[in-house]
């Protein structure tokens, strides 16, 4: 192995969190070396192109009610600004396709989504929490952590009725995150009511996501495929060791996944371990490419995202036309994301991409008629770690990890959307949290040393 070098703080991971970390890391003057196990850098904010079209694999989009990453986006000076997707989405009741408009709680009734006493009833309840919606960080899932006491479910069936639970949370949960009501706190069913009642929009770059993490890594000391084999804390160092190099640090930051954290970090905290166990929901994201000679049905003409509830589907969870995504495209054609949900991404992960295709686009056809007949190519993102789950108590351990005095002693840290929302600005929060510790900690510590020095 070769001779040992050092620096001052190392981040394991080149995704948004890792490379959020390092970038507010190099701002305070930090010396900071990025970490990837793959070779490329983003993770799950992963652009490709598919004959002609840009294909968002993992993180979709942005929203306007995003304040770090945007402030980002503009820092690092991105040529291209995020741009408005279409306002329109829907949601499947019946076989119907109820169109929504982002922000305008009017069109839940008025679509025929839910009943005039449903939305009664579920607007009485969003109105008792308007303080919280209207205020409460959409980035920091800790601050959220007074509503982490119970499940969507649970809150639903005491307050709700079951129209409101089936097709507005389930498919929302399912849609965006691969997961279920009965198994999600109710404090991100909350915070996705809080974007609407902002009124967000969506935002899409038309280079696709993963320009946002290329052009943070551009900037920064960032070694691929440098897996790292193992870890080591003593008292005033780490030492992390991959294939080719043994680095000590002063500071590590842990921005993977929670599995991957865990194999590498052994902790004596038991809230440290509790989240590091935290599971993860699936999906398969299938881009598929239809020609000229598919067309949308009417009430999908400017509707980005389609939501299929777990009462309306076999396998799809949602379906994204990206051509409502990036509006002012010119390819011939349609590109259509497909969603799998949890369980069905779970059952087919090892299947033939053939196979997959062919399953998720026959249910699509109940959506899309004539869209088999048109596919000219489509290509598959296996996703077996998609999102965290934001199970009952992970917002409280959160805040208290964060909170701990244990903190100032630290010198591993754990960042990713595991330890903050279960979306691209929640792991991008995340790790500027850690990185403005890591900044307190060693500010403490000159401090220190500077008053020990004799006069």
């Amino acid at each position: 192995m070769p001779e040992q070098s050092s620096a001052w703080v190392i981040v394991v991971g080149a995704g948004i969190a890792g490379l959020t970390a390092a970038h507010f890391l190099a701002k305070a003057d930090i010396r900071v070396k990025v970490l990837e196990a793959s070779g490329r850098v983003g993770g799950r904010m992963i652009t490709d192109a598919v004959s002609g079209f840009t294909v968002d694999c993992g993180a979709q989009f942005l929203s306007s009610e995003y304040p770090l990453l945007r402030s980002i986006v503009r820092e690092i000076g991105l040529q291209e600004s995020p741009r408005p997707t279409s306002p329109w989405n829907a949601i499947v009741r019946q076989g119907k396709i109820c169109r929504i408009r982002a922000g305008n709680p009017l069109h839940v009734l008025a679509s025929g989504l839910l009943g005039p006493a449903s939305w009664m009833k579920l607007g009485w309840q969003l109105w008792r929490q308007r303080s919280a919606l209207a205020s409460l960080p959409l980035n920091d899932y800790s601050q959220w952590s007074g509503f982490d006491t119970e499940s969507i479910s649970s809150w639903a069936n005491r307050t709700l009725d079951s129209p409101a639970l089936e097709y507005i949370f389930e498919p929302m949960l399912q849609g965006f995150y691969f997961q279920e009501p009965e198994e999600t706190s109710l404090a991100l069913g909350l915070i996705l009511f809080a974007f609407g009642s902002r009124r967000a929009r969506t935002l899409a770059l038309s280079g696709g996501m993963g320009a946002i993490p290329e052009a943070i890594a551009a900037r920064l000391d960032v070694a691929l495929h440098a897996s790292v084999r193992s870890m080591t804390c003593d008292g005033d160092s780490v030492v992390v060791a991959t294939d080719a190099a043994r680095i000590e640090a002063e500071h590590v930051i842990l921005a993977i996944p929670a599995h991957e954290a865990k194999r590498l970090y052994r902790s004596d905290d038991e809230i440290t371990n509790r989240l590091m166990a935290v599971p993860y929901s699936s999906t398969i994201n299938i881009a598929v490419v239809a020609g000229s000679g598919f067309h949308l049905p009417e009430p999908l003409k400017d509707v980005y995202g389609l939501l299929v509830p777990r009462q309306e589907r076999r396998q799809i969870a949602a379906i994204c036309i990206e051509k409502n995504k990036y509006r002012g495209g010119g390819q011939e054609g349609q590109l259509l994301n497909i969603l799998l949900c949890h369980a069905s991404a779970m059952a087919m992960m090892a299947l033939p991409d053939d196979e997959i295709v062919a399953a998720a686009t026959e249910e699509a056809e109940k959506f899309l008629p004539g869209l088999t007949a048109q596919i000219r190519a489509a290509r598959l993102y296996r996703w077996e770690y998609a999102e965290p789950y934001s199970q009952v108590g992970r917002a409280r351990e959160i805040a208290e990890y964060r909170s701990s005095g244990r903190a100032l002693d630290r010198r591993v840290w754990l960042a990713g959307d595991f330890m903050s929302m279960p979306f691209n600005e929640g792991a991008a929060e995340s790790g500027k949290w850690a990185a403005d510790a890591i900044c307190k900690q060693l500010a403490k510590n000159s401090r220190e040393a500077r008053m020990t020095v004799p006069s």
